[in-house]
């Protein structure tokens, strides 16, 4: 029962996203809704959501490294899409050792990244953030992009190695 009420309380620090539109809108619907409700912890401050396509024109959706923005298309930009960017801010300000410890609960030795095509760990890991964020329990294995696809235990474990990179 302890474990449980850790849990929860470890999810009501997970709001630190304040999502800001281009032309200077705070908190944009429905996408700060479903960020408020990420049931694991967000980047902290800021994060410009531009919803147009990626700035090379060729992806629906990018975290394109001009500082904490992320990228979507209108007609992609759902919950999973919104939360799997997040994922790469997340990455981008995660410790090495966090990078680590899911690549090894993955069996994965690779490159942190690499082209989409290998299904790199980073691109499984936004996957992974994208689970976590918008469930805290899975029944079956679930098959995401990217050939992530993880079981009940690996999806409760991904979930809990993002909680402790977030408490550092």
């Amino acid at each position: 029962m302890l474990l449980a009420v850790l849990g929860l309380s470890a999810t009501g620090t997970a709001h630190a996203t304040t999502l800001v539109l281009e032309d200077g809108t705070v908190g944009p619907q429905p996408y700060q809704g479903w960020v408020d409700q990420a049931r694991v912890p967000t980047v902290a401050g800021p994060v410009t959501l531009s919803l147009t396509s990626c700035p090379d024109g060729e992806l629906i959706a990018c975290a394109p490294g001009s500082g904490p923005t992320i990228s979507v298309a209108p007609e992609w930009a759902t919950r999973h899409v919104v939360f799997h960017e997040l994922g790469h801010l997340f990455d981008d300000a995660m410790a090495p050792w966090a990078r680590d410890a899911f690549r090894a609960l993955l069996h994965r030795a690779a490159a942190w990244d690499g082209p989409a095509e290998t299904n790199p760990p980073d691109e499984q890991f936004a996957e992974a953030y994208a689970l976590c964020a918008r469930r805290a329990r899975i029944r079956r294995q679930y098959f995401a992009g990217y050939h992530y696809a993880p079981t009940p235990d690996l999806h409760r474990r991904v979930c809990a190695l993002i909680r402790a990179a977030a408490a550092g």
